[in-house]
């Protein structure tokens, strides 16, 4: 194998210029641009053309292009951590967080850019660092869950919360020690808010935002809600419920829902409704941006609930 070929080989199968110079001349290097031999990540970073770099390999760019010292961190760790990211790509808002990296250094840099693509350079001293098998450096989870509490909208925030403690990433302790840590630092006060919200029974950001929306207005909402028959088998179990109403929610986050879950979810909604349970369903799209029309539908099927049982419930003004 020559060296040339080795290029990558302890940074991820990415390289920077300066390295691709100590074993080819300049005109080499030239020709593999031009012919598109390699593909550019960040000014002077490559890696070879032909493939969508992953989580990691956009990590070792970033830490290479960032300068000496640099270490992924925000929302380029909580990637390589499979941290839930709402806004890295979302087809309702059109938030494209996924075109942005971050690196912590000692001391703040300009961002660079490459095409729509930014690299946000934050300084930051005392980084707590996971070192990866692969010699990549990386923010630990806690640190990048901290550094994501500067970053990310409250929404966003409660889901990689959600998700880290419904995984049991990381427990509520930990959570909540984490917050007390950081009281006194950027992003503290959006931690502690974050965490007052969470709740690790939800299984998707579907239902975390839901959730959001939806527990201001119905209190007695819980998480994945086991409706059991007098035998104490298992009909259904939902993603939202208040018992007392007898009101299902149902938070689709997919893009796509094939003809065999459509049934399962009217079989599902055929025993729910002979016990007299209502279920209102939600899309993505209610989630994200018709908040208003949600929960005015939702509220709706409370009312009629109320009245169909003739219960003694009162909704919130």
């Amino acid at each position: 194998m020559t060296a040339a070929a080795a290029l990558g080989d302890s940074t991820g199968g990415v390289w920077t210029r300066r390295q691709a110079l100590a074993v080819m001349t300049p005109g080499r290097v030239h020709t593999a641009l031009r012919r598109g031999e390699w593909q550019v990540l960040w000014p002077a970073v490559f890696t070879d053309a032909g493939h969508v770099p992953d989580h990691d390999q956009r990590a070792w760019a970033a830490a290479l292009a960032g300068g000496r010292g640099a270490v992924a961190a925000g929302r380029t760790a909580a990637r390589v951590h499979g941290m839930v990211l709402i806004d890295d790509q979302d087809p309702a808002t059109g938030t494209q967080e996924h075109l942005v990296d971050d690196v912590a250094l000692p001391v703040a840099r300009p961002a660079l850019a490459q095409g729509q693509r930014r690299l946000l350079r934050h300084g930051r001293r005392g980084v707590d660092v996971a070192g990866l098998p692969s010699g990549l450096l990386v923010a630990s989870v806690e640190q990048t869950v901290g550094d994501c509490a500067r970053l990310l909208a409250t929404d966003a925030l409660v889901c990689l919360l959600d998700d880290l403690l419904h995984r049991e990433v990381l427990t509520l302790e930990q959570l909540d020690a984490l917050a007390r840590q950081r009281r006194w630092e950027p992003g503290g006060p959006a931690l502690r808010q974050a965490l007052s919200r969470a709740d690790g029974r939800s299984e998707s950001p579907a239902e975390t935002l839901a959730r959001l929306l939806l527990l201001p207005v119905l209190p007695g909402l819980v998480p994945q809600h086991r409706l059991t028959d007098q035998r104490g088998w298992v009909l259904a179990r939902f993603d939202l419920a208040d018992p007392a109403l007898r009101l299902a929610v149902e938070a689709d986050g997919s893009t796509h829902r094939g003809d065999r879950s459509a049934a399962k979810d009217q079989r599902r909604d055929r025993r729910s409704d002979a016990l007299g349970w209502r279920t209102e369903r939600c899309t993505w799209w209610d989630l994200r941006r018709g908040h208003q029309v949600l929960r005015a539908r939702v509220l709706h099927g409370a009312r009629e609930q109320i009245r169909r049982h003739r219960l003694p419930y009162a909704l919130p003004a």
